[in-house]
C-alpha cells in the first residue's frame, strides 16, 4: 500500500463538532448550495451522497467512496466502491486547543511501485483536493 497524505488544515471548531460533520456526509448537500459562488466552484465535481462522497478525479475519472469506519472523535475510513484497485481515504481529527482542530486527510492506494513515479501526483493531487473539500465547508484558521 501506498499511502499520501494530504495537507493538514487547521480549523476553528472543536473537534466533536468537526468529527459530527465529516462522519455523516449526507448533511452537506444544503449546505454546499449555500456556499458563495466562488467557494461553490471548488467543489466542481464533487458531490455528497448519504454515507458516500462522489468525485471526479484528475486522470482517473469519477470515484464514489462511502463511509466504512467511524471512530469518534479521530478517524472516518471511506472506501472506493467500483474501483479496480485498493483505494481507502481517511480523515484523521486532532484537538488543537479545545477551540481548533487539525484535519489531515489521507489516501491509502495498492499501486505497483513501477506505476508510482507515473502516477503519484495525481494521487497527492487528489489528496489535497480532499482536505480543500472540508476547508471550502468549515473556516479555517
Amino acid at each position: 500500500m501506498s499511502v499520501y497524505s494530504g495537507k493538514p488544515v487547521t480549523i476553528a471548531r472543536q473537534i466533536d463538532d468537526i468529527y459530527a460533520k465529516v462522519s455523516d456526509l449526507g448533511q452537506y448537500r444544503d449546505l454546499v448550495e449555500q456556499l458563495p459562488a466562488e467557494q461553490r466552484e471548488k467543489l466542481q465535481g464533487v458531490e455528497f451522497r448519504g454515507d458516500a462522497i462522489k468525485m471526479d478525479a484528475p486522470g482517473v475519472g469519477e470515484l464514489v467512496f462511502k463511509i466504512t469506519e467511524r471512530t469518534a472523535p479521530t478517524h472516518v475510513g471511506l472506501n472506493a466502491e467500483g474501483c479496480p484497485i485498493p483505494l481507502k481515504l481517511s480523515l484523521d481529527l486532532v484537538d488543537v486547543d479545545g477551540a481548533s482542530t487539525r484535519l489531515t486527510p489521507r489516501v491509502d492506494i495498492q499501486i505497483p511501485a513501477m506505476l508510482r513515479p507515473f502516477i503519484g501526483g495525481k494521487i497527492q493531487e487528489a489528496a489535497d483536493k480532499f482536505g480543500e473539500v472540508f476547508t471550502s465547508l468549515f473556516p479555517t484558521a
